[in-house]
Protein backbone atom coordinates (compact mmCIF):
# COMPACT_ATOMS: atom_id res chain seq x y z
CA UNK A 1 0.00 0.00 0.00
CA UNK A 2 1.46 3.36 -1.15
CA UNK A 3 1.05 6.00 1.37
CA UNK A 4 -0.49 9.01 0.50
CA UNK A 5 0.55 12.52 0.10
CA UNK A 6 0.29 15.41 3.05
CA UNK A 7 -1.30 17.47 0.03
CA UNK A 8 -3.90 15.10 -0.92
CA UNK A 9 -4.83 13.85 2.71
CA UNK A 10 -5.09 17.40 4.41
CA UNK A 11 -7.84 17.95 1.04
CA UNK A 12 -9.83 14.86 1.59
CA UNK A 13 -10.20 16.46 5.15
CA UNK A 14 -11.29 19.38 3.68
CA UNK A 15 -14.18 17.72 1.40
CA UNK A 16 -15.01 16.29 4.33
CA UNK A 17 -15.73 19.13 6.17
CA UNK A 18 -18.24 20.22 3.36
CA UNK A 19 -19.66 16.84 3.27
CA UNK A 20 -20.85 17.29 6.83
CA UNK A 21 -22.58 20.06 5.34
CA UNK A 22 -25.25 17.94 3.69
CA UNK A 23 -26.44 16.38 6.85
CA UNK A 24 -26.21 20.02 8.78
CA UNK A 25 -28.95 20.43 5.41
CA UNK A 26 -30.65 17.78 5.84
CA UNK A 27 -31.11 18.41 10.12
CA UNK A 28 -31.99 21.40 9.68
CA UNK A 29 -34.71 20.30 6.85
CA UNK A 30 -35.87 17.66 9.00
CA UNK A 31 -36.30 20.05 12.04
CA UNK A 32 -38.54 22.41 9.96
CA UNK A 33 -40.63 19.45 8.89
CA UNK A 34 -41.41 18.34 12.62
CA UNK A 35 -41.64 22.12 13.55
CA UNK A 36 -44.25 22.60 10.98
CA UNK A 37 -46.36 19.57 10.59
CA UNK A 38 -46.17 17.97 13.82
CA UNK A 39 -45.84 21.36 16.19
CA UNK A 40 -47.81 23.91 14.02
CA UNK A 41 -44.92 26.42 14.86
CA UNK A 42 -42.83 26.75 11.58
CA UNK A 43 -39.47 28.45 12.10
CA UNK A 44 -38.37 31.84 10.42
CA UNK A 45 -34.92 30.76 9.67
CA UNK A 46 -34.59 26.95 8.34
CA UNK A 47 -35.37 27.37 4.62
CA UNK A 48 -32.90 30.19 4.54
CA UNK A 49 -30.00 28.48 6.68
CA UNK A 50 -30.29 25.70 4.19
CA UNK A 51 -30.67 27.70 1.22
CA UNK A 52 -27.22 29.43 2.13
CA UNK A 53 -25.36 26.18 3.43
CA UNK A 54 -26.35 24.69 0.08
CA UNK A 55 -25.53 27.41 -1.98
CA UNK A 56 -21.99 27.10 -0.23
CA UNK A 57 -21.89 23.11 -1.16
CA UNK A 58 -22.62 23.51 -4.66
CA UNK A 59 -20.22 26.27 -5.21
CA UNK A 60 -17.21 23.68 -3.47
CA UNK A 61 -18.86 20.78 -5.37
CA UNK A 62 -18.31 22.36 -8.63
CA UNK A 63 -15.11 23.53 -7.84
CA UNK A 64 -14.21 20.02 -6.40
CA UNK A 65 -15.60 18.78 -9.53
CA UNK A 66 -13.06 21.38 -11.83
CA UNK A 67 -10.02 20.38 -9.65
CA UNK A 68 -10.12 16.58 -9.75
CA UNK A 69 -11.36 16.86 -13.67
CA UNK A 70 -14.33 14.74 -13.12
CA UNK A 71 -17.19 17.18 -14.14
CA UNK A 72 -20.01 15.63 -16.43
CA UNK A 73 -18.84 15.13 -20.22
CA UNK A 74 -20.41 13.73 -23.13
CA UNK A 75 -17.70 11.93 -24.61
CA UNK A 76 -19.47 10.35 -27.97
CA UNK A 77 -17.68 12.05 -30.31
CA UNK A 78 -14.70 13.05 -28.28
CA UNK A 79 -13.41 9.77 -27.68
CA UNK A 80 -14.05 8.94 -31.75
CA UNK A 81 -11.98 11.63 -32.79
CA UNK A 82 -8.38 11.69 -33.38
CA UNK A 83 -6.01 13.00 -31.30
CA UNK A 84 -5.26 16.30 -33.12
CA UNK A 85 -9.38 17.00 -32.79
CA UNK A 86 -9.79 16.28 -29.51
CA UNK A 87 -7.25 18.87 -28.81
CA UNK A 88 -9.07 21.68 -30.76
CA UNK A 89 -12.26 20.24 -28.80
CA UNK A 90 -10.05 21.05 -25.65
CA UNK A 91 -9.50 24.23 -26.72
CA UNK A 92 -12.74 25.25 -27.52
CA UNK A 93 -14.00 23.64 -24.36
CA UNK A 94 -11.23 26.07 -22.35
CA UNK A 95 -12.26 29.12 -24.50
CA UNK A 96 -16.12 28.19 -23.54
CA UNK A 97 -15.65 27.72 -20.02
CA UNK A 98 -13.04 31.00 -19.61
CA UNK A 99 -15.90 32.97 -21.11
CA UNK A 100 -18.18 31.82 -18.59
CA UNK A 101 -16.02 31.74 -15.90
CA UNK A 102 -14.60 35.41 -16.28
CA UNK A 103 -17.57 36.80 -17.58
CA UNK A 104 -19.42 35.63 -14.20
CA UNK A 105 -16.32 36.95 -12.58
CA UNK A 106 -15.92 40.23 -14.11
CA UNK A 107 -19.46 40.95 -13.99
CA UNK A 108 -20.41 39.79 -10.87
CA UNK A 109 -17.02 41.47 -9.00
CA UNK A 110 -18.75 44.93 -8.50
CA UNK A 111 -22.09 43.59 -7.20
CA UNK A 112 -20.08 41.12 -5.05
CA UNK A 113 -18.37 44.02 -4.09
CA UNK A 114 -20.98 45.82 -2.86
CA UNK A 115 -23.14 43.36 -1.84
CA UNK A 116 -20.21 42.42 0.77
CA UNK A 117 -19.43 46.06 1.69
CA UNK A 118 -23.17 46.99 2.65
CA UNK A 119 -23.56 43.54 4.39
CA UNK A 120 -26.53 42.69 1.83
CA UNK A 121 -29.18 41.37 3.90
CA UNK A 122 -31.68 38.28 1.78
CA UNK A 123 -34.60 40.38 2.79
CA UNK A 124 -36.39 37.99 4.82
CA UNK A 125 -38.03 37.99 8.60
CA UNK A 126 -34.72 36.37 9.85
CA UNK A 127 -32.47 38.64 6.85
CA UNK A 128 -29.51 36.45 6.95
CA UNK A 129 -26.50 38.00 5.25
CA UNK A 130 -27.21 35.12 2.20
CA UNK A 131 -26.30 37.90 -0.62
CA UNK A 132 -23.08 39.19 0.80
CA UNK A 133 -21.72 35.94 1.21
CA UNK A 134 -22.87 34.01 -1.47
CA UNK A 135 -22.16 36.71 -4.18
CA UNK A 136 -18.36 37.29 -3.56
CA UNK A 137 -18.08 33.20 -3.18
CA UNK A 138 -19.46 32.95 -6.59
CA UNK A 139 -17.22 35.45 -7.94
CA UNK A 140 -13.82 33.38 -6.24
CA UNK A 141 -15.22 30.36 -7.11
CA UNK A 142 -15.51 30.93 -10.82
CA UNK A 143 -12.12 32.64 -11.00
CA UNK A 144 -11.13 29.40 -9.38
CA UNK A 145 -13.18 26.81 -12.46
CA UNK A 146 -10.80 29.32 -14.95
CA UNK A 147 -7.74 28.60 -13.26
CA UNK A 148 -8.40 25.00 -12.90
CA UNK A 149 -9.67 24.61 -16.87
CA UNK A 150 -6.75 26.25 -18.04
CA UNK A 151 -4.68 24.21 -15.46
CA UNK A 152 -6.28 20.54 -16.84
CA UNK A 153 -6.03 21.84 -20.23
CA UNK A 154 -2.46 22.03 -20.05
CA UNK A 155 -2.30 18.54 -18.52
CA UNK A 156 -4.07 17.01 -21.35
CA UNK A 157 -2.20 18.33 -23.53
CA UNK A 158 1.01 17.75 -22.08
CA UNK A 159 -0.13 14.16 -21.33
CA UNK A 160 -0.09 14.35 -17.88
CA UNK A 161 -3.29 12.20 -16.25
CA UNK A 162 -5.43 14.41 -13.97
CA UNK A 163 -5.66 14.36 -10.03
CA UNK A 164 -8.56 11.50 -10.26
CA UNK A 165 -9.94 9.81 -7.79
CA UNK A 166 -8.54 6.25 -8.95
CA UNK A 167 -5.14 7.65 -8.40
CA UNK A 168 -5.40 7.79 -4.60
CA UNK A 169 -5.95 4.44 -3.17
CA UNK A 170 -9.20 2.20 -2.00
CA UNK A 171 -8.33 2.57 1.66
CA UNK A 172 -8.34 6.75 2.07
CA UNK A 173 -11.31 6.95 0.12
CA UNK A 174 -13.84 9.88 1.42
CA UNK A 175 -16.77 8.10 0.66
Amino acid sequence: MQATPKRVRSFQFIVALFSLLLLIIVGVTFYEVIARYIFKTPTIWANELALWLSAILFLAAGLYAMQRDQHLRITVLYDACPAWLQRIFDLITLACCLTFCLGIAWFGAPSSWQSLMNWEPFGTAWNPPIPATVKPLIVLTTGLMALYAIINCVKRFLGTPADTAESVTEDNRVD
